[in-house]
């Protein structure tokens, strides 16, 4: 129900709006999940995206749209961000919120996870190479900045990619890449450890 509510809020405002208007627009979809400034809401399973680079935005958007993300039966949280997605009625419109999303300042995130950091530092190594040595992301590979982002959702993607809930589709080429190096994590600590240096890079 707050799905469709939501949805026909959105297919409204992107109606009744001039194109200038159109981001902002766009954006309110958004708003109720992520927050006015893109900071995203913990009681709502919700990442902050304020920052995150426009490519990496367009294609979880577009994983999103075509079912190649969110669609996995233990995907609870994706699940409700796919027909969010499907507000966005082209390339252009996806385009168009993730250069948006990415042109809004970054926010303050806190810190809730607590590890081995050293440790953390070691199991990182094998990151690098992808998400670059100061975790800020590589277009290149298509791995995003992990330093604007809320630890418990890196954790809990970590977990998902690990589980095969995320990463496993043939048609992810990125995930697929990055489900095996989740696979190194052996243990809810690892994910720990690795989450807590993430965190002293910030």
């Amino acid at each position: 129900m707050k799905q469709t509510t939501l949805l026909a809020l959105a297919i409204v405002t992107l109606t009744i709006t001039s194109p200038i208007q159109a981001d902002q627009a766009a954006y309110a979809i958004c708003i109720a999940c992520h927050g006015a400034n893109g900071e995203g809401n913990v009681a709502l399973n919700s990442p902050a995206i304020a920052g995150q680079e426009a490519w990496y935005v367009e294609t979880q958007l577009k994983n999103f749209k075509s079912g190649v993300r969110g669609s996995h039966k233990d995907d609870i949280y994706g699940q409700q961000m796919a027909p969010m997605a499907l507000v966005l009625a082209d390339d252009a419109a996806v385009s168009s919120i993730a250069a948006y999303i990415s042109e809004m300042p970054p926010v303050d995130i806190p810190n809730t996870i607590e590890g081995n950091v050293e440790a953390g530092k070691a199991l990182y190594i094998v990151c690098s190479a992808c998400h670059g040595a100061d975790g800020k992301g590589l277009q290149a590979m298509n791995s995003p900045n992990l330093l604007i982002q809320q630890d418990w959702y890196v954790a809990r993607q970590l977990k998902n990619f690990k589980s095969g809930i995320r990463g496993t589709d043939p048609a992810d080429t990125f995930g697929l890449q990055m489900q095996p190096m989740a696979i190194t994590l052996t243990s809810d600590q690892a994910v720990n450890d690795l989450v807590a240096y993430l965190n002293s890079l910030r």
